[in-house]
């Protein structure tokens, strides 16, 4: 008998699979489109040839693809399937609409992504096109509350938390296989997370996005053969956005404590942290906010000696940390919450002296 749990198994599966053949002809479609990276001897840039830049269609499509296969799968040939998919069908129904304006959601912020890497949009033009499709979707219905029950409230702060977690992993897309393995691992814990909460709809669309970022992956590890470009990143960032927006961390009935709200900022503190790091770094120096460097976390390890891809490991495993720990959070008593706040503290002022103490050379 198929259960919840085999589904997101393979969603997750198929999602990689799709996602790397979507990406193996887009490494081949981009150069045809224009769709190529020139490192031009920008310091921030460790590639010099160019690069295919349409990472973000495939995972995109591939993500879509699934998704809609599923639900036709499930709702026109429920026949065929019998009693194995008798189960799923009423909430596969019941998420349909939902369903289809993440998807939306996610079409219009990679279309968006993809316009930036074709056209290089102006930095208030990218910001005002994510604020307008973030306040659609929030719009929709799909909102974070925070125990406010205040429509205009939840409306601003849904806006501001899709807006920050798709620029910040915008900003995390600095190394190769950094953005896709963060992603990956922040997708697996939501998917985790809504798994056990008994949240089908959620935890199969954050099975689908690891997926995506995992068949991207075959192609994007060091020495990458294609970058995901800003299409990449905004259709990561808001996928994993909306896991943590839909996503029911706390439920009185069975956590000690409100603190499992946090968790989607711990699950995704790394990127996090880091574009506030780098904010703050470039505001100092008088630099524009926008503009690459190679400030980031990931270029500090570097610099401590580090090779390119340890150091893509390293944050990776940095973000693992913070996920475990994040979770742990939903059955902790109030001595627990703090040892994981202790820990949190710890690592990131571990971060604050690799990223403000090591000299910086451009």
């Amino acid at each position: 008998m198929l259960t919840w749990n085999l589904l997101y198994i393979l969603v997750c599966l198929a999602t990689t699979a799709a996602s790397a053949i979507a990406t193996a002809a887009c490494i081949r479609l981009a150069p045809r489109w224009g769709f190529v990276d020139k490192p031009l001897n920008e310091a921030h840039k460790a590639h010099r040839q160019p690069t295919p830049v349409l990472g973000g269609l495939g995972m995109c499509a591939a993500w879509i693809a699934i998704i809609v296969t599923g639900i036709l799968a499930a709702t026109l040939g429920k026949s065929a399937w019998g009693e194995h998919i008798a189960p799923f069908l009423p909430g596969i129904k019941a998420s349909i609409g939902k369903m289809t304006i993440v998807m939306l959601g996610a079409i219009a912020f990679t279309a968006l992504g993809i316009v930036d890497d074709r056209r290089s949009l102006k930095a208030k033009h990218k910001f005002l096109g994510q604020f307008i499709i973030a306040g659609c979707i929030a719009a929709s219905g799909i909102r974070l509350t925070l125990f406010v029950e205040n429509p205009i409230f939840g409306w601003v702060m849904t806006v501001l938390w899709i807006v920050t977690i798709v620029n910040a992993m915008n900003f995390f897309d600095n190394m190769d296989g950094l953005a896709g393995g963060t992603a990956a691992i922040a997708a697996l814990f939501f998917c985790f997370i809504a798994a056990i909460r008994g949240q089908h709809f959620v935890a199969t669309l954050s099975a689908a996005t690891a997926g995506a970022a995992l068949g991207f992956l075959v192609y994007n590890r060091p020495p990458a053969k294609i970058f995901m470009g800003d299409g990449g990143s905004h259709f990561l960032g808001f996928c994993l956005a909306v896991s943590g927006l839909l996503t029911t961390f706390y439920l009185p009935s069975e956590s000690p404590t409100p603190a499992p709200v946090v968790i989607p900022l711990l699950v995704l503190s790394l990127p996090l942290f880091d574009a506030c790091a780098v904010v703050v770094i470039r505001w100092r120096l008088g630099l524009p906010i926008y503009v690459g460097d190679n400030r980031h976390i990931s270029h500090r390890f570097v610099k401590l000696g580090l090779s390119r891809p340890q150091a893509v490991l390293l944050v990776c495993l940095l973000c693992l940390i913070q996920g475990a720990s994040a979770t742990t959070l939903i059955w902790l008593p109030p001595a627990g919450i703090l040892l994981v706040l202790v820990q949190t503290i710890a690592l990131f002022t571990l971060v604050s002296i690799i990223q403000f103490s090591i000299p910086h050379t451009s």
